[in-house]
């Protein structure tokens, strides 16, 4: 879905949802490019990508999965990502890294490994979903991270920094860096859910195990569920996917139970 699609796509949310707005071409309406003190949605960053279930349904509330694009990739691989995970469960949001990957094949970016670069995309996130729940169902409390490579790093350092925005991660055959936890001290995510892959340590920069990225989350309280507990064996990626399905509804239910 290009930028015009995605301009299309969020104007025919906003007329099923029978929203009164302004007769203002669509960027301005949508977006706010311009100088438009009136418009109903003004997205902080251009270069995303968003996802609606089959049959969207606006009286309900639906999770939001954050996928993390790992390098060399973009926001559009959320297209390829969601129909995979389910078709019909959840909203999909996806945002394009914003360093050029030089080993990419084309078009490829990568997450800056930086404290700084997440505090500010974290205000960019929040800005985001804000405004998309102007005109989606946005479940404010089943926000999930979700992602692969080094979108796992980002994924780790947003979850430290704003845990009570979201509901949790799940970190798919990541890559991680030695700064990931250096503003782990303190942090708190208790209640926060984390769904780790034990082969992310065999791609991280670091010379860690997975055992040290298991203690290093258990140090903050959140919980913590391994793939392999989900499944004994998921090497395909279309399995990966399928558990982190399972992984989010079953967070879902338990929500319901408490």
């Amino acid at each position: 879905m290009d930028f015009t699609q995605r301009l299309k796509w969020i104007e025919q949310v906003m007329n099923a949802e029978k929203t009164d707005y302004l007769q203002s071409p669509s960027e301005n309406r949508i977006l706010g490019m311009q100088d438009s003190t009136e418009s109903q949605v003004q997205l902080p960053l251009k270069h995303i990508s968003l996802f609606r279930p089959e049959h969207y349904e606006p009286g309900y509330a639906y999770p939001l999965v954050i996928w993390l694009h790992t390098e060399g990739g973009s926001e559009h691989d959320l297209h390829q990502i969601m129909p995979q995970i389910s078709m019909r469960n959840y909203l999909g949001l996806s945002f394009r890294a914003p360093a050029i990957d030089p080993a990419a094949q084309e078009n490829g970016y990568h997450w800056p490994d930086s404290h700084l670069f997440a505090a500010r995309f974290m205000e960019s996130i929040q800005k985001t979903v804000l405004e998309l729940s102007k005109v989606l169902n946005i479940h404010e409390d089943r926000i999930y991270l979700a992602g692969t490579g080094n979108g796992c790093s980002i994924a780790t350092k947003l979850l430290l920094k704003a845990p009570h925005f979201f509901a949790g991660a799940a970190l798919l055959n990541g890559s991680f860096s030695d700064k990931d936890f250096q503003k782990a001290s303190g942090a708190s995510l208790k209640g926060n859910r984390v769904l780790l892959d034990r082969r992310s340590s065999s791609h991280s920069d670091s010379k860690h195990s997975a055992q040290w990225l298991s203690r290093m989350w258990e140090t903050t309280g959140a919980g913590i569920q391994t793939v392999n507990s989900l499944k004994s064996e998921a090497t395909q990626d279309s399995e990966l996917f399928n558990i982190l399905d399972r992984w989010i509804m079953e967070g879902i239910s338990t929500a319901w139970l408490v």
